[in-house]
């Protein structure tokens, strides 16, 4: 099992590679840029598992990490919410997230980094759902399953629904290392999973936007 943490990072390069093997269909898409986000997480995560292989702090990584992805998701919505409102909203939950993280480093003792982390979940986790609004309400909810930003969405609708109670009260449920990573594992298997489907299933017609 001391090699549980190391099973994520192979979820995303079988990710990252189905994305690769798939990348025609949805080459012109917003989703385009999936295909470096996928292969920059298996690099990050990666050489994160190197250095602490070494015993060399890694945290000044994973936090670089954590904020320039919720970063690239924010865009990707900003990108495919087609309401103007919801492009507001868009930019108002990347601020929020960006203010939250300045006061981890600001005013550490008012805002752990769990804080800032949590902001951007539930930021996400608000634009999954008016995503999923979007599309259901569209001309082309009848072939939800061939578009990529369906699987994508639920994919983080999935995981955050479960990552965002996991770390609000991790800490209240005095759970052990091993129960914290495999359900970490669970999540990771579910967000990962979905993207390869999706990777698997769509089809290029239906990803020019």
């Amino acid at each position: 099992m001391e090699y549980l943490p190391y099973a994520s990072i192979l979820l995303e390069l079988v990710a990252a590679i189905f994305a690769t093997i798939h990348f025609k269909k949805y080459a012109i898409s917003n989703e385009k840029y999936f295909l470096h986000f996928l292969w920059y997480t298996f690099s990050i995560d990666t050489l994160g598992s190197i250095l602490n292989y070494f015993s060399i702090d890694n945290s000044w990584l994973f936090n670089i990490f954590t904020v320039t992805s919720f970063l690239f998701y924010f865009y990707w919505y900003y990108t495919i919410l087609k309401s103007k409102k919801l492009r507001i909203i868009t930019i108002g939950a990347t601020l929020f997230f960006l203010g939250m993280t300045l006061l981890t480093y600001i005013v550490p003792q008012l805002a752990g980094q769990g804080y800032a982390f949590v902001a951007g979940a539930f930021g996400l986790l608000i634009l999954t759902v008016f995503n999923h609004y979007q599309l259901l309400k569209g001309d082309e909810v009848l072939i939800l399953k061939y578009k990529l930003s369906f699987w994508i969405s639920t994919a983080l609708l999935l995981f955050y629904m479960g990552l965002i109670p996991f770390a609000l009260l991790s800490k209240y449920l005095d759970l052990n290392e091993m129960t914290g990573s495999v359900i970490l594992l669970c999540l990771n298997v579910i967000l990962y999973g979905c993207y390869v489907i999706g990777f698997i299933w769509t089809k290029q017609r239906y990803n020019r936007f």
